[in-house]
Parts: structure tokens; sequence; C-alpha cells
């Protein structure tokens, strides 16, 4: 179970800052939220930064971290930039447009973003010194949130045990902030420190694993070891729930499965408060969601143009063909594309696992295309009469 932990849990900011030194991963021109052009600055200059968020500028979109202000600009080459890792509360990811729902104003229990299973946040993007000499009553709120979600978890879980000592909202370190790439500069010759690919924000990258010993739907909780999980309430960040072959189910699913399996295994990962109780964003299970179509996945991809290779692997959850009922397999295909031109397009071969029931895939291709031109990859998986049931597609620069 180790698909997507794996992915959050590696340093992006070492990711990118192998990425910024590459000419296609960076851009050549950007656009600022309030329109200003930028054009990279010559001879290029790079930078990386992975510290903690000291300030956050919403009305210029800047991030001041490890001295260095990051400026999340509208768009680089046409393409938004998004910051990984959050939630903009409709499915996406917060861009420069949205950028003012970082605050720790929008994200508090009374603040507004604060809606329906998202009520509020219980830690400071800032840490715990930094938020309080802010406003007083936006750090009051937070801190509240905290005590108020972990009273109410451990009331609902008579085995955890508080631990000893202090009980108050504890110190906190502040938001990580992690990116990299180049300088631009405007028409007057300003700089900006504008991202290549994204930039990422996550207020910790903790991980608990293992046997759930009780869970609560009501309250939106369970319990791994002596450790509170609670489903993340901060609307800045995700509540994702992971199924067997790395598609996100419905958070009804887990809690019907955990009634029908009350120790089922969960890797987490999430930000802490204190040292026993955790915001689960990311929860990785065995479940499958039957009442969903088809899903597709991929992980683990190598990209070589000087050897014209790439190489993924993935799953097909639901691999059998509904419209004959006799076990058939649907047929999974993969293509390259170069834009809206087809490079390549075959058939992948599925292997069936006899305990889970899923099709898994390996993409091994070799001198079949000009690697350097993919941009583009797309699986999809067809029915005894041809008919696209499910299809999934990532692009180059998202996945390399």
């Amino acid at each position: 179970m180790d698909l997507s932990l794996t992915l959050k849990r590696a340093s992006l900011a070492g990711i990118m800052l192998t990425l910024c030194g590459s000419v296609a991963a960076q851009g050549l021109t950007a656009i600022l939220a309030d329109g200003t052009a930028l054009t990279i600055r010559q001879p290029l200059k790079a930078f990386t930064t992975e510290g903690a968020v000291f300030h956050l500028d919403a009305a210029t979109r800047e991030i001041f971290v490890t001295g260095i202000a990051v400026t999340v600009p509208a768009s680089v080459d046409g393409g938004v930039v998004a910051i990984g890792g959050t939630s903009d509360g409709a499915g996406g990811e917060i861009t420069a447009a949205t950028f003012d729902r970082l605050l720790d104003e929008n994200a508090q229990p009374t603040g507004r973003d604060a809606i329906g299973a998202f009520s509020g946040a219980a830690r400071s993007i800032y840490a715990t010194d930094r938020a309080d000499m802010g406003d007083a009553r936006v750090a009051g709120r937070i801190q509240a949130q905290y005590l108020a979600q972990r009273d109410a978890a451990a009331a609902v879980h008579p085995s955890f045990v508080m631990p000893s000592g202090p009980t108050a909202y504890p110190a906190m370190a502040g938001g990580t902030c992690k990116s990299a790439g180049h300088v631009y500069v405007d028409l007057a010759g300003n700089p900006y420190y504008i991202p290549d690919i994204e930039v990422v924000i996550e207020l910790s990258e903790n991980v608990v694993g293992g046997e759930v010993t009780s869970s609560d739907q009501a309250t939106g909780t369970f319990m791994i070891g002596n450790m509170l999980v609670m489903l993340n309430k901060d609307p800045r960040f995700t509540a994702d729930v992971i199924g067997l072959g790395g598609s996100i189910i419905p958070t009804s699913v887990l809690w019907a499965e955990l009634a029908a399996n009350p120790n089922a295994q969960l890797d987490v990962v999430g930000h802490m408060i204190g040292e026993h109780f955790m915001y689960a964003q990311w929860l990785e299970t065995e479940f499958i969601d039957v009442t969903a179509p088809p899903t597709i996945t991929a992980e683990q991809w190598l990209f070589r143009d000087d050897a014209d290779r790439i190489r993924f692997r993935g799953f097909l959850d639901k691999p059998l063909d509904e419209t004959l009922n006799n076990g058939t397999l649907l047929t999974l295909h993969v293509q390259f594309r170069n834009g809206a031109v087809t490079l390549l397009d075959r058939v992948e071969a599925l292997v069936i696992d006899p305990l889970s029931g899923m099709g898994q895939y390996r993409v091994r291709s070799r001198d079949e295309v000009n690697v350097s031109l993919v941009d583009t990859v797309e699986m999809y998986a067809t029915d005894s009469s041809g008919a696209v049931v499910t299809s999934s597609t990532w692009l180059r620069v998202d996945v390399e």
C-alpha cells in the first residue's frame, strides 16, 4: 500500500530542483494575477526554497520563505500555475486567482472558506509565535478549534489515553513552502521569483499507518495506536480517501468498509497538532468503490528522449467487460500524443490479481516513437463493442 504515500512523502522541492535546470521545464513568459507580463531573465538565474512560510501577501500573491519572495503567477507559458497539495474548494488546487484561501483569517472556523465538512483550520499556516503576533482573534479561534475537535474525538474513543504533560495548545512549526524556478523581469526590469512548474505548501508531512482500533463516522474519526485521526477540516487542504489501485473513493465507502472490517489497515498522511491528534489529508486503503465506473491509474513514470523509451505501470481497478458478463476482460489501450496528433495507439496486456481482482499493466515502449515529441499519454479501455468505457490522460510535464 505504498503507491500514493510514496508520492506524498517525496521531496517535491528536490524533484523541482532537478527540473528547473532543464530547458524543457522552465518557461519563457509569465503573466501575473494583475495582468503584468514577465519574461525570463537572461542569463538564467535559478532558485529553490524549502522552508517555513513566514508571510503571505494576498495582493501580490507572494509567499515569503527562506529569504525569497516567491510570486505565484496566473500562468507560465500559458499554463496555469497551481499550489500543489492544496484545495480550492471546488476539486482543484489553489492558484493565483484563489490565493487568499491560504490566509488563516479565511480558513479559521468563522472564516469565509470554512464551509460544510471543512469546518475550519486547527493549525495556522505560520509558526505559533508568528501567528500569535498577527490577529489574536484568528489565532484564538484556530486554537479553540483544535481543542474542541480533539475533545469531541476523545469522547467517542474510550480507549484513547491522553498523554501526560501539558494539554493546552502546543507550539507548532509553520507550513513549509517548496518551490524551484527562475527569476523573471517586467518591462521596468523589476525581478520576480517565479516557480517553473508548481509551488507546494504543506503544513506537515506526518505519517501514521497500522490497524484501526476504533472508528466513529459521526465525528469523522478513527484511531491507530493511540493517535486520534480526524478527516481534515482545514479548507485549504484535501481530505482524500484513496482506494486500491490509487483511485479516489467517497468517504462513505471508507465508513462502510470500517463498519464491516473494524480493524482494517490504513496508511495516513496529514498534519498533526500536538503528539496525539491528526487532521488526515490522504488516507490510503485497500477498499474499492463497487458502484463507480472503472478507473485507470498510473505511477513510476520514465521518459528517455535519448533512448526513445517510455515506461510506467498502473491499475485498471474493474477490468471485466460487464457487457458480456462471462469473465471477458476489457481491452486496454495506450496512446502517445503530441498535442492533437496521435503518435502511437496500441493494446496493452492486463494481468489480473487473483486476490483483489484488479487488472495490472506495465507499459514498456522502446523505439516505437520519437519520445522527445510525446507530451501527452492516454490510457483507455474498450468493451466488446469497441465503446470506450473509461480513460485517463496525463501530461508529461505533470508526471515526469
